[in-house]
């Protein structure tokens, strides 16, 4: 049994030496971030066992879309103008929003006993937000359900949202803010929507919608007043509706019977 156990030992240990002579990839940085417009370096690190002249390529992954920036010894078309090989690392002068993929770098050494390596280095490109796009109904009716929403889709990444009533932060846990009587509303600061359900007249007031990411902000939209407006002791429908902001001029409809 010693003996098997000695050989099984003796076997991983030489597999192991053996994989660990050949082409080998290392990165300084594996997931890179740089502003809209700066320079970005994305670093391809290789040793080989004792090809001179190993073939190093690299490649934009961006989802099922494939194309090569480094074949055959130099850039492609698309990057000879924007972009320098120093050794086997790229350097982007200028990146893009278009720029945001995967890149692979891959070694070929023909005459080392493990011939291919490769590497995957993620660019990410900040972009500040723009302002977002607020709809806020200008009136509806107390009792029903009502939605508030702020976009804007320049950010990288995706911005996070925050909603104002009358300056005030409306926090994405009401029921944590003492100070707000009416705990009936949500926040989802990754979709921008504030809803009300339901909607009652302590909440009319002023509204404004602020969106911030890592690369800039906070750039809000104007603030806009939503009157809330007590339903009719006639004829009162029980059946809660809901107001979405389709536009700015919001009128009441047949969604509201008085």
């Amino acid at each position: 049994m010693m003996r098997v156990e000695v050989f099984l030992y003796s076997f991983s240990l030489l597999e192991l030496i053996y994989q660990s002579h050949g082409v080998t990839i290392t990165s300084t940085v594996r997931n890179v971030e740089v502003k809209e417009f700066e320079p970005a370096t994305l670093t391809c690190i290789y040793h080989v066992e004792r090809d001179a002249n190993p073939r190093v390529e690299w490649k934009k992954i961006k989802g099922a879309d494939v194309r090569f920036v480094y074949f055959d010894g130099s850039l492609t078309e698309a990057y000879g103008a924007r972009a320098e090989m120093r050794g086997s690392n790229i350097r982007l002068h200028e990146v893009t929003r278009a720029d945001m993929a995967t890149y692979r770098c891959e070694v070929v050494a023909k005459e080392d006993r493990v011939v291919f390596a490769e590497i995957d280095v993620k660019l990410s490109v900040l972009v500040p937000p723009a302002v977002p796009t607020c709809k806020i109904p200008s009136s509806a009716m107390s009792g029903s359900r009502v939605m508030l929403t702020c976009k804007e889709s320049e950010g990288s990444p995706p911005s996070d949202y925050t909603w104002f009533k009358d300056n005030k932060v409306l926090l994405e846990r009401p029921t944590k803010d003492s100070t707000f009587t009416n705990t009936s509303y949500t926040v989802n600061q990754k979709t921008g929507v504030l809803t009300f359900n339901p909607v009652r007249k302590t909440n009319s007031g002023a509204y404004h919608c602020e969106a911030k990411n890592k690369a800039g902000g906070p750039k809000k939209c104007s603030v806009q007043f939503m009157q809330i407006k007590s339903r009719s002791s006639k004829g009162k429908d029980t059946e809660q509706k809901t107001v979405s902001p389709v536009n700015e001029d919001f009128k009441h409809t047949k969604s509201f019977v008085i």
